[in-house]
């Protein structure tokens, strides 16, 4: 039990953040899930497209959006909610997102309404939700990150333009869905470096963190671009033929990244 207590319930009750044990083992527990959801999704027949991306998206950012609440209560001294707080929040929006989804797979065979609308709204509904309770309190953070992160977007566009004309491979592995991506994780890194360097924040994952260490802050963006990059590109490359284990990969990619910004983001925007 003191094994237990030491690598896994202290850090989540005491905030410190993760460690190699835990780490690992969320890491395999995360491939665990996505291989279980991948197979459930197959079975409820539902085809795993760039729709399918589509009508996730809300409940993605929903996690950035509930952990941030969960930081704000904490901050105003309502003790913790540990089902919004790594790793059950991530069982809380996978059962949020299921039940979502079922709902509107159920409306599509009744109706031919696309499910992907109707779990979008559903999805938005209830971040909107979430996003009314918040309030901005730091402007010059909102400022800082929402420019840096535009300029990641110009980069990436530009970069974009440049390849069309001269570097026909890295034109094709430029897709929209993988500069969206791309610009999903600068956006988590851009979070991240503006907390650390300008406001009383601390990395608490292994692995940025040794590199933080080690390099400075700035190193985050280069963690993220390469190693995103790598992995998109080996998606890319090794489920050409399989277009949707392929694409739902992608939306995991999204997941890692979207919802640890928005947390980020959000956090900082109101100050705790």
């Amino acid at each position: 039990m003191s094994f237990i207590d030491d690598y896994y319930i202290r850090p989540i009750l005491d905030g410190t953040g993760y460690n190699p044990v835990n780490t690992l083992t969320y890491a395999v527990l995360l491939i665990i899930a996505v291989i279980l959801t991948y197979k459930l999704l197959r079975r409820l027949r539902v085809v795993i497209d760039r729709r399918f991306f589509i009508g996730i998206l809300p409940f993605i950012a929903l996690g950035g959006i509930l952990r941030s609440l969960e930081d704000l209560r904490e901050a105003t001294g309502l003790g913790k909610n540990v089902f919004l707080i790594t790793p059950l929040i991530y069982v809380v929006i996978f059962v949020i997102a299921l039940a979502a989804l079922l709902i509107a797979v159920l409306i599509e065979r009744r109706t031919q309404h696309a499910y992907h609308k109707t779990w979008f709204v559903l999805g938005l509904i209830v971040a909107a939700a979430g996003l009314s309770q918040m309030r901005v309190e730091n402007a010059a953070g909102v400022v800082m990150m929402l420019g840096l992160a535009a300029a990641w977007g110009i980069v990436l566009v530009a970069a974009k333009i440049i390849a069309q004309k001269k570097f026909a491979r890295v034109n094709a592995f430029l897709s929209f869905e993988n500069i969206a991506l791309l610009l999903i994780h600068l956006f988590d890194a851009t979070t991240t470096f503006v907390a650390i360097e300008y406001f009383p924040y601390f990395e608490q994952h292994v692995v940025t963190g040794f590199f933080i260490d080690v390099l400075g802050t700035w190193s985050i963006f280069l963690l993220k671009f390469v190693v995103v990059s790598l992995v998109l590109w080996v998606f890319d490359r090794e489920l050409k033929n399989e277009p949707k284990k392929r694409t739902f990969l992608k939306v995991v990619v999204a997941v890692l990244g979207l919802g640890p910004g928005l947390r980020n983001f959000l956090r900082l925007m109101m100050g705790v």
